[in-house]
């Protein structure tokens, strides 16, 4: 009898608290995830704009003579297609399910709900 009444004790004591402590984990996560979101913006936005910046005018200066256009052009094309794969791997990065992902934050919240479902 004691130890069933230990387990439903244990199960309505502890429950809670891990519930909270969950939740307080999920928001460090939160925080930590915004400052990472906010310098790898920061990062990424110098760079690019930098890489950006020397290939458009590479670019330019290539196309002007007109033996040299296609070049040029091949330039000015890299140039966009590696921005785009840039920003691609940062928003996917930077997403909530990665970060959570990563954080193991989801298979604690899968096991809090798990033992809902049992009980």
């Amino acid at each position: 009898m004691a130890s069933g009444l230990f387990k439903i004790l244990k199960g309505t004591l502890i429950r809670p608290l891990k519930i909270e402590a969950l939740k307080m984990y999920i928001k460090a996560v939160g925080i930590a995830r915004e400052f990472s979101i906010w310098t790898l913006t920061a990062i990424s936005a110098l760079l690019l704009g930098a890489i950006a910046f020397v290939m458009v005018h590479v670019g330019v200066f290539i196309i002007l003579p007109i033996s040299l256009e296609t070049k040029g052009l091949l330039i000015l094309i890299l140039g966009v297609v590696y921005g785009l794969i840039a920003c691609y791997c940062l928003k996917d990065m930077c997403s909530e399910k990665a970060w959570l992902d990563m954080s193991k934050a989801s298979e604690m919240l899968n096991d809090v709900l798990k033992k809902d479902d049992q009980e």
